[in-house]
């Protein structure tokens, strides 16, 4: 059991590690990944900030297994305060076409069915929270999608929306439901390895978690709000 809020962080790949060491001073971080390692890699971030982590395996497709998950996390700490939502995946295709279709339908899974299931899975658990929060980080691509992205702002747009809802339902409570919108992410060592290309578009990972930082306990922000972190980078 800790005292410290309890952040479920699904997904441990760069941006999943800039929030983990954003968040090290201040939550005990769950970090999920379907890669064990990868999500101890995140966690040891965590741990030489000075927080604490553990890491955990989860099928985020099978709403049975992330509400065994939500269960677990509850009688071992007695309370989950946040979900941040950093999986999904993506496909480019030339056109509106065929392709593009089946893009779509192979997208559904990571980007859609894994909102559904840990909003639903979730839902009491952050509702009963002080501050509570489920959070998705999504792309600015949803705003301004082009032919040859139409699968995945597709998608995208679908789990915004389930996010929306998800705040809706969370009426009454203290809990809210926030997106993040980001065009691309980047962190210092994408920096070093890539010294000529322009990452004037993207948001730095260290600027995404301190920003999901400040939405964790900053309730000045509407419920169902969109964050586009883009306009500050």
């Amino acid at each position: 059991m800790t005292d410290k809020p309890v952040v479920v962080v699904l997904g441990a790949g760069m941006g999943g590690r800039g929030v983990a060491q954003a968040l090290a001073p201040t939550a005990h971080l769950v970090i999920v990944d379907r890669d064990l390692e990868t999500a101890q890699r995140a966690c040891q971030v965590a741990i030489d900030a000075g927080g604490t982590a553990q890491p955990a395996t989860v099928n985020l497709t099978d709403l049975v297994a992330v509400q065994q998950f939500c269960t677990d996390l509850k009688e071992a700490h007695e309370h989950v305060d946040a979900v941040i939502h950093m999986v999904g995946g993506w496909f480019g295709s030339p056109t509106v076409d065929d392709k593009a279709i089946q893009q779509f339908q192979q997208l559904l899974p990571g980007c859609v069915t894994t909102v559904q299931t840990t909003s639903v899975a979730f839902l009491d658990a952050l509702a009963s929270a002080p501050h509570g929060r489920y959070i998705m980080i999504t792309s600015t691509a949803v705003r301004t999608p082009t032919k040859s992205n139409a699968a995945y702002a597709a998608s995208k747009a679908a789990a915004e929306t389930w996010v929306r809802a998800t705040g809706n339902a969370f009426e009454g409570t203290p809990a809210r439901a926030y997106i993040v919108a980001v065009s691309s992410l980047v962190d210092q060592a994408m920096r070093e390895a890539n010294p000529g290309k322009d990452f004037a578009k993207a948001t730095d990972t260290v600027d995404l978690g301190k920003a999901i930082g400040g939405l964790l306990t900053d309730d000045s922000l509407a419920n169902g709000s969109y964050v586009d972190l883009t306009a500050t980078t």
